[in-house]
């Protein structure tokens, strides 16, 4: 080889090793300025995040070269933070700007009267009976014996309104109709209206609430079949008491027209109501409810004495049992009532008085007896009225009931008979619960 053949090849020798150093450190610098741009940009994504939040960092702003005054400019203003004007607003922030997307929705407090005020309850119930015996008073074998309709709703927050019809074979009579007003002051409720008269208990009653087929002895002698009811104002108010007693006493004014009962012969023959009544808890299973009525008004025309008065004094005992254990499946309800009546035209006072006793079997079944006892007035005389009743009642529902009653009753002037009654009582609709 010659000397210059050496020489290149000795060059090339010394030169690979450089060249292979060479490679790796420029891949390496390449790396880094990729790395520091990466990092760049994730900077001035933060940033534009920042800034879209309204969150952005202070930061001196470039120097930039002035810019020609813009003579269309506006100069506002921005007014310092106040209480009644927040910070974010004063500022001038993303916050305080309105957008067409931010609409709020504004929900308003509902109210169950306003929902019901042109939506009331409404519920029909049906009572059919059929009965076979020797009654000499007379009873069809068989008839839709009274369809009750109910309206019920809120009239305005200070007041509800209850309507209650009764449809039967002798047309359709207005049972209840009248407004109550429950938020009066003092702790008052009143009714003004057509109402059943707070007389005793079962003076009260709808027909679908009674335990039995038929009204009492006393109730039908001295009141009639619709019992004691008028249109007038009635006004109740619950005692405060340290005896943990719930006790609440009620006057009530009506017109004093109530048939064979009362008789209004000039503007002032009203007819007064008043009663009494004491609850208690005896134990957790058992309470006791008592009331004491008193009832005053002037006598029909037809009477012997007519515009003499007309005077009834009633008390009434309910006695309640039902174990918390077995509530559905068992309970016992005592009850009693009397009442004396004074008339002008009598001079002897005129007893009645009712007693029972409704014993749950199972979750579905009920049996009950009843003791009646009534005298009746006429020309000729006083005479007295006695009955015996048991009822045997199923009820496959909330909503249909099916019960058979045995009843033996002896006219004081009359003979005695035996009849059974049995009824198919249905309802539909929303009924509000009647007064425990």
């Amino acid at each position: 080889m010659t000397h210059r053949g050496r020489a290149i090849f000795m060059a090339i020798v010394l030169a690979f090793p450089a060249a292979a150093q060479t490679a790796p450190e420029d891949r390496l610098t390449q790396l880094e300025q990729k790395l520091q741009t990466l990092l760049e940009q994730a900077a001035e994504l933060k940033q534009e995040i920042q800034q879209l939040r309204g969150t952005a960092p202070a930061s001196p702003a470039p120097a930039t070269e002035p810019a020609a005054e813009d003579l269309t400019a506006i100069d506002v203003t921005t007014p310092a933070a106040t209480p009644e004007t927040p910070a974010a607003q004063a500022a001038g922030t993303p916050e305080a700007a309105g957008s067409l997307t931010d609409v709020a929705t504004v929900e308003n407090p509902t109210s169950a009267g306003a929902s019901k005020a042109l939506n009331p309850d409404m519920s029909a119930i049906g009572n059919f009976v059929s009965h076979a015996g020797d009654n000499p008073e007379g009873r069809a074998p068989a008839e839709l014996q009274e369809a009750e309709l109910a309206l019920e709703a809120f009239i305005d927050p200070y007041a509800k309104g209850k309507f209650f019809l009764g449809i039967g074979p002798d047309g359709i009579d207005i049972e209840e109709g009248y407004a109550q007003f429950v938020t009066l002051p003092y702790g008052l409720t009143a009714k003004a209206g057509k109402t059943k008269a707070t007389f005793g208990k079962a003076n009260t009653w709808h027909t679908h609430v009674r335990p039995w087929i038929d009204q009492p002895l006393m109730i039908s002698r001295f009141f009639g079949a619709e019992g004691l009811a008028d249109s007038g104002l009635s006004v109740s108010k619950t005692i405060d008491n340290p005896f943990n007693t719930f006790v609440e006493a009620t006057g009530e004014i009506y017109s004093g027209d109530v048939e064979h009962v009362f008789g209004r012969t000039s503007d002032n023959d009203l007819f007064y109501n008043t009663h009494l009544k004491a609850f208690r808890d005896l134990t957790e299973n058992s309470n006791l409810e008592a009331g004491a009525s008193w009832a005053q008004g002037t006598l029909p025309s037809d009477a012997a004495e007519g515009g003499g008065h007309n005077r009834f004094t009633g008390v009434d005992l309910t006695y309640r049992w039902k174990p918390l254990s077995r509530s559905i499946y068992q309970s016992f309800v005592a009850r009693f009532e009397g009442l004396a009546n004074r008339r002008a035209d009598f001079d002897r006072t005129l007893y009645g008085f009712y007693l029972s006793g409704d014993y749950q079997l199972g979750q579905r079944w009920f049996t009950g007896v009843r003791l009646d006892r009534a005298d009746a007035f006429d020309a000729l005389g006083r005479s007295t009225d006695r009955g015996l009743s048991a009822t045997l009642t199923f009820w496959p529902s909330e909503f249909s009931q099916l019960r058979g009653q045995l009843r033996r009753t002896k006219l004081g002037l009359g003979p005695s008979f035996n009849e059974v009654l049995l009824q198919l009582q249905f309802s539909i609709g929303a009924h509000g619960a009647h007064t425990f």
